[in-house]
């Protein structure tokens, strides 16, 4: 019989040995009668028979290393051997693990003494001592049945069985032949095995090789099914197995019979009889075997499975196809022999043509496959089988869709680290530019002064003025946006902003954009943050400017009144009856399909190429029209353009706008003496200008620390002190705190381009007078100078409190 295995190798299972890899394959010796040490040394039983086979008639290289289970599951799990040769198939085991299929499928049964006849089944042994192995699948059988407090275990399932033989336990679940096997091995006679279904409790024992080792897999499957096909399975399987299989008719039963009738007729008929039973009962076990196995590995798939040949004409046909490859093409299930693998894939092209090719490029294939039909994807496998070829199908489309979730998640990840690395510089530059922006506009506002009024020599100095406004109204949207920035609300028009956004882009769009904006009639006033509303114009007219892409076109921006009732919420989901100020923002672009319209909005989003857009935008504009307790709807068609729609509240007509303190002369002083410090060189001279111009007489410092010093010589000599946030060795809070320590009273004015909510907390603390925001101008600096010294000494004014202010 093993010539006959050997020859058959030679035709079917080419190259031989020398040519393959070597497998370390781990190899039980406590495991009766699939495997065990037998008294002379040797390591025999089932698994040792099934696996020399299979190694034999596939050419395969086995390099056996012994151990107990506990050391070879642990080398295997340390990445030490290749192949397990017996390895029951749990749920838990499948996730750093490949299996064969199942070449022996056993029930579990509760095995308990002779004598108890008080355990019926599963439920009956509750209250009970149940041995069972740690983590075996009795273990797991036994808890999902609400039986935790009944284990007890046993270093092994032999040794289960003999804790029940000898009444250290009361039951044991374990896998029917193999508790008979280890019963027997052991002279267990006190034992009996109930005939009760355990439900949920079916050991499927395979070959198991390390997740990815597809080559290995599919010879060691090849290998079976030879033994199968061979008869040479059922022969080590009876060798190990039969003898346990309960016979029909006992001894006592044959007696009865022979007295029955004559005694040479009835032994005659009787060993006829025996003789015919036990043909029948090989015949029948070999088919059961057989159909287990052809069951547990073809139609038992989760994964499509089909059995294609090459017909003569050279196309590929499919001679059986499992359920689930039915499933999975809608195919009928008495599908009929011989049918074109063509036919059956329908009008997947593509898969026809990779599978033709897998299958006349011969060796094991395996390739990803898209579906047109659904979007949907497949991992496809074509492995030979002897004559025939094994394709394997999975689909793999909540994978392909798990991982595209992951490259999302992993893109924003960047993007938010983007955002955050924006914000963390937006936050360091803006003290330093700030300073820069001081010594332009203040230098600016005070050759502004000088220079005769309406002169050609004032413009440039105006000029001047109105480019660091720009400038410092960019800091202030970075910092916004970067979330550096707190909002900061009051009574505004949108005119003003609409206007600057207009003349901001008409610079962007070098001249191929016309430029409309249709202001309404008496406009009425929102509440709102200057600088974040500007933000949501920016973005949706920078937007606009490139989606005409150079090419002419028309901007429109578009103020109108509106008010809504009952159906407010059918205009946008967001908005409550009232009165609104709508800002129709219009392009003569080429417009969005429905698809990205209902997605323009979401983080992270862009139809722009990759490093030209964030995806942040829309979601920023968004976000800004929920803080003012508005709304932002867009309608959009291809080949028409795309319109923008802002809805503002309008602010309630019992509030009153802030005064305008522009309009009224800034106060100046009456020759106070001040003292300012900051450490930027070219802070100090223009600030000192600056105050001296409102009337005061001024003491500069670059250094807080000789700044201090002078103070504490004369501090009644100062009406006042303004100093820089930011400066090494000691900041202005801490020259603040030191300075009332001395003279509690004194006004002290803080200036910062920008404040941490930290510093403002502290600021309060060591009661600041007031902040002032940088860039420095005459203005601001003289308001809250002017202020302060209104303020009686030593009492700082009642409610006077220090938010935090960024630029």
């Amino acid at each position: 019989m093993v010539m006959i295995g050997t020859a058959l190798v030679a035709t079917a299972a080419e190259p031989q040995g020398e040519g393959r890899r070597l497998l370390r394959i781990g190899v039980l010796t406590d495991n009766p009668p699939f495997s065990y040490r037998e008294p002379d040394g040797r390591v025999d039983g089932f698994a040792c028979d099934l696996v020399r086979e299979v190694e034999q008639v596939m050419g395969l290289r086995f390099q056996r290393v012994e151990g107990t289970t506990d050391e070879i599951n642990g080398a295997f799990r340390e990445g030490k051997l290749d192949v397990l040769q017996s390895y029951a198939r749990f749920p838990e085991r499948e996730m750093g693990t490949d299996f064969s299929v199942p070449y022996l499928t056993m029930e579990g049964a509760i095995f308990v003494r002779k004598d108890d006849h008080t355990v019926g089944g599963l439920a009956s042994l509750r209250g009970r001592k149940v041995a069972v192995h740690r983590g075996s699948l009795g273990e797991t059988v036994l808890r999902r049945a609400g039986l935790d407090h009944e284990v007890v275990y046993a270093d092994s399932m032999e040794q289960a069985l003999i804790m029940v033989d000898r009444g250290a336990a009361d039951a044991t679940l374990a896998a029917r032949l193999s508790g008979l096997a280890l019963a027997e091995v052991h002279g267990l006679k006190n034992l009996r095995v109930l005939n009760a279904v355990v439900a949920g409790y079916k050991v499927h024992y395979c070959i198991a090789v390390r997740a990815g080792d597809r080559e290995s897999l599919a010879l060691i499957n090849e290998g079976l099914a030879l033994l199968v096909r061979t008869k040479r399975f059922d022969e080590i399987y009876r060798r190990w197995f039969g003898h346990l299989t309960p016979r029909e008719y006992t001894g006592e039963q044959v007696l009865l019979a022979v007295l029955a009738v004559a005694l040479v007729v009835a032994l005659g008929a009787i060993a006829w009889q025996r003789k015919l039973r036990r043909q029948l009962a090989r015949q029948a076990e070999a088919l059961a075997q057989s159909g287990e196995l052809y069951r547990a590995l073809f139609e038992g798939s989760p994964r499509g499975l089909l059995l294609v040949r090459v017909a003569e004409g050279g196309d590929p046909v499919v001679d059986r196809a499992n359920q689930a490859s039915q499933r999975m093409f809608g195919l009928p299930a008495s599908l009929q022999e011989g049918a074109a693998l063509r036919t059956l894939l329908g009008g997947d092209q593509g898969l026809m043509r990779l599978t033709a090719e897998a299958i006349h490029g011969r060796g094991v294939s395996e390739f990803e496959h898209e579906r047109p039909e659904n979007g949907g994807w497949w991992w496809v496998s074509v492995s030979p089988l002897g004559t025939r070829w094994l394709v394997t199908l999975a689909d793999m489309t909540e994978q392909r869709r798990a991982r595209e979730r992951l490259r999302v998640q992993e893109e924003q990840l960047r993007n938010a680290q983007k955002l955050e690395a924006v914000g963390t510089l937006a936050g360091g530059i803006a003290h330093d530019f700030n300073n820069v922006l001081t010594a332009i506009l203040g230098n600016a506002e005070l050759g502004l002064l000088d220079a005769p009024s309406g002169s050609r020599a004032a413009e440039p100095f105006r000029q001047i003025m109105q480019a660091g406004q720009r400038a410092r109204q960019l800091v202030q949207q970075i910092l916004t946006f970067s979330r550096r920035s707190e909002s900061s609300q009051r009574r505004l028009s949108l005119s003003p902003l609409i206007r600057e956004t207009v003349a901001f882009l008409r610079s962007v769009a070098r001249g191929y954009v016309e430029f409309e904006h249709h202001q309404a009639e008496s406009p009425p006033e929102v509440e709102g943050d200057a600088a974040q509303i500007h933000q949501v114009f920016m973005n949706l007219g920078t937007n606009a400017v490139q989606a005409m892409r150079g090419k002419p076109g028309r901007l429109t921006f578009l103020e109108e009144t509106v008010e809504f009732g009952d159906d407010a919420r059918l205009v946008h989901p967001d908005l409550e009856p009232g009165r609104y100020v709508r800002i129709s923002i219009l392009d003569t672009g080429p417009g969005m399909p429905p698809d990205i319209q209902e997605r323009i909005f979401e983080p992270f989003f862009t139809t722009k190429a990759p490093g030209e857009g964030t995806g942040l935008g829309l979601s920023v504009v968004h976000g800004i029209m929920q803080q003012h307790g508005g709304a932002v709807t867009v309608s959009s068609r291809l080949g028409a353009g795309t319109c923008f729609t802002l809805y503002f509240p309008i602010a309630d007509s019992g509030v009153r706008a802030s005064p305008d303190l522009e309009s009224s002369p800034v106060p100046h002083g009456h020759g106070e003496t001040l003292m300012f410090i900051d450490d930027d060189p070219a802070i100090v001279p223009v600030a000192t200008r600056m105050l001296s111009r409102l009337g005061y007489s001024v003491s500069s410092h670059h250094q807080p620390a000789i700044a201090l010093a002078e103070f504490s010589r004369d501090p009644g000599r100062f009406a006042a002190i303004v100093s820089d946030l930011a400066m090494p060795g000691m900041n202005g809070l801490q020259l603040a705190a030191l300075v009332r320590a001395t003279r509690p009273g004194i006004p002290f004015v803080l200036c910062s381009g920008y404040m941490t909510e930290a510093e403002a907390d502290e600021a309060r603390t060591v009661n600041v007078s007031a902040v002032v925001t940088k860039p420095l101008t005459l203005e601001p600096l003289g308001r809250a100078i002017a202020n302060c010294l209104a303020v009686a000494e030593p009492q700082p004014a009642p409610g006077k409190s220090v938010e935090p202010r960024s630029s």
